[in-house]
């Protein structure tokens, strides 16, 4: 069995480069990695994410962008936010259902998911946008990113999303506020991501300048390290996703309960990896796989909203 935690020598073996590099990569902070006791240590998991992200990246794509046909029918590029849900499809159901289809999973953040399917670097993206202006999720967001793509949204789940705290740091800790006033030390998720533009919002209604707020840039890539960072005690509050908090058995404040859905090119629904995807949603396989996630709704899952 494959241990999850590597060193920077099993890093540097797994990505076949030099041990330097992935020092340097990791002080440039362009590749995943965490601190403890003063050494590094990554999670298989992530730099696997993280491979799948470059090689989305270095995808040519020449201009205008190619038609989705041209990006192998068998593999599926998906781009986007980070869920727990999507990674037990990708490493569970797909696998399981259609071993033929190799899934490559991106997490770009929202923004960068959309930004993916304008370049023609992937067939789907995986979103979670609040919109301050009409209060909606996703959907205003279409016409400034996707301005001449005629795209399909469909409805993945709602989750709750909050603050996920230190049990023991976390006494007289109410919510947004109190980030600016008090010495919680914050963990964030990475420009462009849902979660931080929700975060950035939260903070501006309450006139909080980012520089007010202890550990903001202190950023990482998914809930789960969201999780870990605090967890570990390398901060104290982080805004993340219920189930991560209840995997973690730490504190859980909810802030709200976000769409995150699913934004595809109508011309990628001839595809058949995107076909099956979306058929999967569907599934009884789908719901059984996701049913146990405490913090989501599964009663649209699959369902067609724009």
């Amino acid at each position: 069995m494959e241990k999850e935690m590597l060193t920077a020598r099993e890093v540097a073996a797994y990505l076949n480069i030099n041990e330097k590099m992935v020092y340097r990569l990791v002080r440039e902070a362009r590749l995943p990695g965490t601190q403890i006791t003063g050494k590094w240590t990554f999670s298989r998991r992530l730099i696997r994410n993280w491979v799948e992200s470059q090689s989305l990246h270095k995808l040519k794509v020449p201009h205008p962008a190619p038609h989705p046909s041209s990006l192998p029918s068998h593999n599926l590029f998906i781009a986007g936010s980070n869920d727990l849900i999507m990674e037990r499809m990708q490493t569970h159901l797909l696998k399981g259902f259609s071993p033929e289809i190799v899934t490559y999973m991106a997490n770009t953040g929202s923004l960068g998911g959309l930004r993916a399917l304008h370049l023609g670097r992937a067939h789907m993206a995986g979103v979670h946008l609040y919109h301050p202006q009409t209060k909606e999720y996703n959907i205003p967001y279409l016409k400034d990113f996707l301005p001449e793509e005629e795209v399909l949204v469909f409805h993945l789940a709602c989750r709750n999303q909050g603050f996920i705290l230190n049990p023991h740091r976390s006494a007289f800790f109410e919510g947004v506020g109190d980030l600016a006033s008090s010495d919680m030390r914050l963990v964030n998720r990475e420009p462009g991501s849902g979660t931080r533009l929700l975060l950035d919002h939260l903070l501006a209604e309450e006139g909080i300048s980012p520089r007010k707020v202890r550990g903001y840039p202190h950023e990482v890539f998914t809930h789960m390290e969201v999780g870990l960072a605090v967890l570990r005690g390398e901060a104290d509050v982080g805004l993340g996703i219920q189930p991560v908090a209840e995997r973690l058995r730490l504190k859980f404040l909810p802030i709200t309960t976000e769409r995150y859905d699913l934004v595809v090119p109508k011309e990628n629904l001839s595809i058949k990896s995107v076909q099956v995807f979306l058929n999967l949603l569907h599934s009884a396989r789908f719901s059984k796989l996701a049913g146990d996630l405490v913090g989501y709704d599964l009663k649209d899952s699959g369902k067609m909203v724009h």
